[in-house]
């Protein structure tokens, strides 16, 4: 008798804890699915913010000081610069965002070119055209961040473009700069292809300015 209230409650105490177990794990698949999608929403609202701030800038670009659209332009730079880095390390299926930023980043790059000539800004302006997998357009990326960290700050402005994205500007962009193979740097109006080692690169852009 004492043996089978043993069992019982050993029964009984296995099916508490499969039950705790069980609704542990629907707890953490749950939170993890509501984080993911307020990641995502998150992403989003900030994508559609910059395209407000873009359309922002079309209307009102020509008729603003050079001082204020440097600053409107340089803020806006930052962030799909931030926004990219972020969205390299998101592990998750943000296909479409990264898209969208491949988007944006053109866009920010079509901006700093018209600032520039509009307001004769000494900086250079640097379109990265990448591939994935490309080990030389990983060390390509890295010699850009060096130079631009230690070298040049914020004269040297960089966006980068998946070379692989068949969407109507990028094939363009592609065709304008003769863009066969990748890594490929589109600095000013000139295209270098291939991987460009840091002091060729350090020369390049100090020649620009």
């Amino acid at each position: 008798m004492q043996q089978s209230r043993i069992y019982l409650v050993a029964a009984i105490l296995s099916l508490f804890f499969y039950i705790v177990g069980v609704i542990s794990g629907l707890f953490i698949e749950k939170s993890m699915t509501d984080y993911t999608e307020e990641k995502v929403k998150s992403l989003q609202r900030r994508v559609e913010n910059l395209q407000l701030e873009y359309a922002y800038l079309s209307i009102i670009g020509e008729d603003l000081s050079c001082d204020s659209l440097s600053l409107l332009v340089s803020e806006t730079t930052k962030k799909v610069r931030d926004l990219g880095k972020e969205l390299e390390t998101e592990k998750g299926d943000f296909e479409d965002l990264r898209r969208d930023y491949a988007l944006l980043s053109t866009k920010a790059w079509i901006l700093n070119r018209y600032m520039k000539d509009k307001c004769g800004n000494n900086v250079v302006v640097v379109l990265y055209f990448y591939s994935v997998p490309c080990q030389e357009c990983i060390e390509q990326g890295h010699i850009l961040d060096e130079l631009r960290e230690k070298n040049f700050h914020d004269k040297l402005i960089v966006f980068v473009l998946n070379a692989d994205l068949d969407e109507p500007i990028v094939n363009m962009l592609k065709k304008t700069h003769n863009i066969s193979s990748t890594p490929a740097l589109v600095i000013e109006d000139k295209t270098y292809k291939g991987l460009i080692e840091r002091e060729r690169l350090k020369e390049i852009i100090s020649e620009k300015l």
